[in-house]
């Protein structure tokens, strides 16, 4: 029990020693506080609110967001204070896809290009971070986030090397034109000299020198200056002094005409249009008469009035031959060539003088031709030998009726384009008729059923040329010579297939009697023919129903089909080169008008 009354009074002890020091402490910042603040009591309120204010900025700016941009930051000249940095890099990359630049060498400008399409890519978070740097130490600066206005006017920009080179190249094409040359020219009945023009010559290095080197406005459309070299033309205006004094001579020398009975004097500036400069051997600039335009002169003014049109000669053709002719009369025409000699040794020689005497000579009448063919087996011969003329192919054998057979350069060996095929599909046939294949039969990661489609219908390559090198061509070949075809027909052609107008024919005919081709093999390859989508040749000019197989390679169009008109059955087979589809439908409209009257 007596160790309490010691413990109270050794707390008691402690207690008044802190507060003797709390005293000394006090007195002591009193002592200091009152000798270094003002006397008067409200010149010691104005301190402390001076104070407090500079530690509140302090504390504003110590807590200002980082990821903010500084209340006077701009970029691109616009104010963007206060907004976030995904907010900035958002309207950094937004403004990049619109950005343009143009470039300009020596006097020539180039149109608007994209920044993107000249192989750069925005720095945004770098531009970015440049708004929104405000330093710790500056923070604790009063008032620095007032003053701290961080502005970003330009671009930060990353090159990217490759969609540099190939912009570099394009914009050096744009960028560089040809020097032009001194000429003269007519200007209100006088002659004058149309000044040089210097070229310029733009390497892609130079291109790519300049984008590296630019700094790129971020609110502008910026011109990059590229240099360029200077490409000086070949004549100058000041070469052409002498030239321009023989032309003005010959301007003022006077010019008559005298044609049938009448007189021409053309104007001056009528004249000067037939000067021109041209080069002589040495290079050397020298007057010329163009004689084009001399001729359009003569033409359409002098042998306009003073010559005559030439008759018509009209001759009537039936089937090709001549039946009737009406002559026409003859016309008269002004020598052109020896006036332009005449006149050319006159206005730059000095030799002769006016008036010029036109020689008239005559001009032979035109032909007119006005023909028709007969419904006839000689009408449709003479048809299509006239079209036969003109690289086209022609096979056309009637089943009834008539039965007429007829044929122009028909047993010709032409390139067969997708033609080919039926023979194709006629040595497929006889494989499968031999036990060596069936419609099952794997081919090209599909079946034999599917790849006859592609090859018939779609008419794509890819399975018959599986099958030729199957079957192999020379293989292809001795069948079809086996089974009547002639050797016009060929797969061993270095160039391409062959084959002839009479040959598809003999096929179709074939497929069609079923002599060639019968049973379910003949409904599978008819119904193809039937199906295919390439139906614009004899199937649009024909008023039967078409069984066709087309081919088409380079300039070669070729069609050969099985009609069965509402008149009679056929077989033809049109193959054409440098034509269309349309004009092998307009033959076959005309052939059955001749056929079917």
């Amino acid at each position: 029990m007596a160790t309490k009354p010691k413990q109270t009074a050794k707390l008691k002890r402690r207690k008044t020693a802190a507060r003797q020091r709390a005293a000394k402490v006090k007195e002591h910042f009193d002592r200091h506080y009152y000798a270094l603040m003002p006397k008067k009591k409200h010149h010691r309120v104005l301190v402390w609110t001076i104070f407090l204010a500079l530690a509140t900025i302090i504390a504003a700016q110590m807590l200002y967001p980082v990821e903010r941009a500084l209340p006077f930051a701009s970029l691109g000249g616009q104010p963007v204070g206060w907004q976030t940095d995904l907010d900035l890099q958002g309207q950094v990359n937004s403004h990049f896809t619109a950005a343009k630049v143009r470039f300009s060498s020596a006097g020539a400008m180039s149109g608007e290009h994209s920044l993107a399409s000249i192989g750069t890519e925005p720095q945004s978070a770098e531009m970015v971070a440049e708004l929104l740097d405000y330093p710790f130490w500056l923070r604790l600066v009063p008032g620095s986030i007032l003053w701290r206005q961080p502005r970003v006017q330009n671009w930060r920009l990353q090159i990217a090397d490759e969609p540099l080179r190939e912009f570099s190249q394009k914009l050096s094409a744009e960028l560089t034109r040809a020097p032009e040359n001194a000429e003269l020219t007519i200007e209100n009945g006088s002659l004058t000299a149309k000044n040089d023009k210097a070229g310029v010559q733009v390497a892609p290095e130079k291109v790519q020198a300049a984008i590296r080197a630019e700094t790129i406005s971020y609110s502008a459309t910026p011109t990059i200056a590229v240099q360029g070299e200077v490409q000086a033309p070949a004549k100058t205006a000041a070469a052409l002094a002498d030239v321009r004094a023989q032309a003005e001579r010959a301007l003022a020398m006077p010019v008559q005409i005298q044609a049938n009975g009448q007189t021409f004097t053309p104007p001056r500036e009528e004249k000067a249009q037939w000067l021109v400069l041209g080069t002589d051997e040495s290079g050397k600039t020298e007057l010329r008469i163009d004689s084009e335009k001399l001729q359009t002169y003569l033409v359409n003014v002098v042998n306009a009035q003073a010559g005559r049109a030439a008759g018509t000669t009209k001759i009537q053709l039936q089937n090709g031959r001549e039946i009737s002719r009406e002559t026409g009369e003859p016309g008269l025409s002004v020598n052109a060539p020896l006036l332009i000699e005449l006149l050319s040794n006159y206005l730059l020689k000095g030799a002769g003088r006016p008036p010029f005497i036109a020689e008239m000579v005559e001009i032979a009448p035109k032909i007119s031709y006005n023909g028709w063919y007969t419904a006839t087996r000689d009408g449709l011969q003479a048809y299509i030998d006239n079209k036969a003329r003109w690289n086209t192919w022609i096979s056309i054998q009637q089943l009834d009726g008539e039965k007429w057979t007829v044929g122009a350069r028909d047993t010709e060996s032409v390139v067969s384009g997708s033609t080919y095929k039926l023979y194709v599909a006629l040595y497929l046939f006889k494989e499968m008729n031999e036990g060596r294949r069936d419609w099952s039969t794997p081919i090209l990661g599909t079946t034999t059923s599917a790849c006859f489609d592609r090859m018939t219908i779609a008419s794509t390559n890819p399975c018959a040329e599986e099958w030729l090198n199957q079957f192999g061509r020379v293989n292809l070949n001795n069948y079809l010579y086996s089974r009547g075809f002639s050797s016009a027909t060929t797969f061993t052609n270095p160039t391409a297939a062959h084959t002839s107008a009479c040959d598809l024919t003999k096929f179709m005919v074939g497929l069609e009697t079923g002599a060639l081709v019968s049973g379910a093999q003949r409904d599978r390859l008819l119904s193809s023919l039937s199906r295919h989508p390439y139906r614009y040749g004899i199937p649009t000019g024909s008023k039967g129903q078409v069984w066709d197989k087309v081919g088409f390679v380079w300039n070669y169009v070729n069609d050969a089909a099985i009609v069965r008109h509402p008149r009679g059955t056929y077989v033809m087979t049109i193959m054409t080169r440098g034509q269309s589809y349309g004009a092998i439908a307009a033959m076959t409209r005309e052939i059955e008008r001749i056929m079917y009257p």
